[in-house]
């Protein structure tokens, strides 16, 4: 019995041994493991805060490729919309300069209607027009035919008419 009791203390002596030697084999530092284990706690705290600091690099440079994206797109949209705008001006100034060729024509016009009306009935009608209207007629007008039609004016309202025609040419 004290053979059988040594046998099998030797046997599980040896089992142990075993199991024992297998757990130190895992303890050491394999490289290809994903696990990296760390000689020292220090060595540890540097790679960890490299590694930190690296995934935020690259969440910044994610970031600000997003941020470069957006500001292209916006850039690009601005440059629509500017031309847009530029587009848009061009036909204003195009509308205004036909409104403009347009009312002179009417006035040349009226001009003309006002060189072959009797120089009091002119006087009365550009009497109660407005100034600026009258004035533009005037000058339209052939130079005796206005000063015939000025003559016929009332006295107040000719001065009027001629000081502001007189202002107009010096602009």
């Amino acid at each position: 019995m004290r053979t059988l009791l040594i046998n099998l203390l030797t046997v599980l002596f040896i089992v142990l041994f075993s199991f024992s030697s297998l757990a130190e084999e895992k303890t050491f530092t394999d490289p290809t493991s994903a696990d990296p284990q760390y000689s020292s706690v220090e060595e540890r705290r540097l790679l960890v805060a490299l590694e930190t600091e690296r995934s935020n690099l690259a969440r910044e440079r994610k970031i600000l490729e997003e941020k470069k994206k957006e500001l292209k797109r916006l850039e690009i949209e601005v440059d629509k919309k500017l031309d847009l705008l530029v587009k848009t001006r061009q036909l204003i100034q195009q509308m205004i300069t036909e409104k403009d060729e347009e009312e002179l024509r009417k006035i040349k016009e009226l001009s003309k209607m006002y060189d072959k009306m009797s120089a009091d009935k002119a006087a009365r009608v550009l009497s109660s027009l407005e100034q600026n209207l009258a004035i533009a007629i005037l000058e339209n007008m052939k130079t005796k035919t206005a000063a015939k039609v000025l003559n016929s004016m009332e006295r107040d309202k000719a001065a009027r008419l001629t000081t502001a025609f007189s202002n107009l040419e010096n602009q």
